[in-house]
């Protein structure tokens, strides 16, 4: 009788777990795209070795992070965001001269980050892409700030990046 009411209590408690529902957290992404003046080999350099790392990218401007030059899976870089948030960003993907993904992680765990960067070739230049998906728990006002922040800092670092790599 003990074997058979195991299963039955673990059944009722998974009924149980399934009618309270999951809880949900909402992910934020936003992406934009720019044309710079730029062969993509020299926009990929510039994106990928440290000492140019520190210059377009604000959450990488720690020291240690200007001798690293991103070639593989499992590379990393140290972060500190906007909001005082230190970690690692470590390469998830990376298809040379053409896209790189990289998942922030935070040293607290209070949220999931994720970016990628594609680039590609476009008339005499590049078309460069980036994906920024963040959970945010706020409030919905808070979480649309965050948002327009990390929007404008987004553009910022593509400006910086330009300038970079830009006659």
């Amino acid at each position: 009788m003990r074997r058979a009411f195991l299963p039955f209590t673990l059944l009722i408690l998974s009924a149980a777990t399934l009618q309270a529902g999951v809880a949900t957290v909402p992910v934020v992404r936003l992406t934009l795209e720019a044309e710079i003046a730029a062969p993509p080999e020299t926009v990929w350099k510039h994106l990928t070795t440290g000492k140019n790392l520190v210059t377009w990218c604000p959450v990488w401007k720690s020291e240690t992070n200007a001798s690293v030059v991103l070639t593989k899976v499992g590379d990393s870089l140290d972060f500190t965001d906007a909001w005082g948030n230190g970690g690692r960003s470590v390469v998830t993907f990376l298809a040379a001269g053409k896209e790189l993904r990289v998942t922030h992680e935070p040293n607290d765990g209070s949220y999931l980050c994720a970016s990628r960067v594609t680039i590609a070739a476009a008339g005499k230049g590049t078309r460069l892409t980036w994906v920024e998906q963040y959970t945010d728990e706020s409030a919905e006002a808070d979480r649309n700030a965050t948002a327009a922040k990390m929007t404008e800092d987004m553009q910022a670092s593509i400006e910086a990046l330009k300038q970079g790599v830009e006659p």
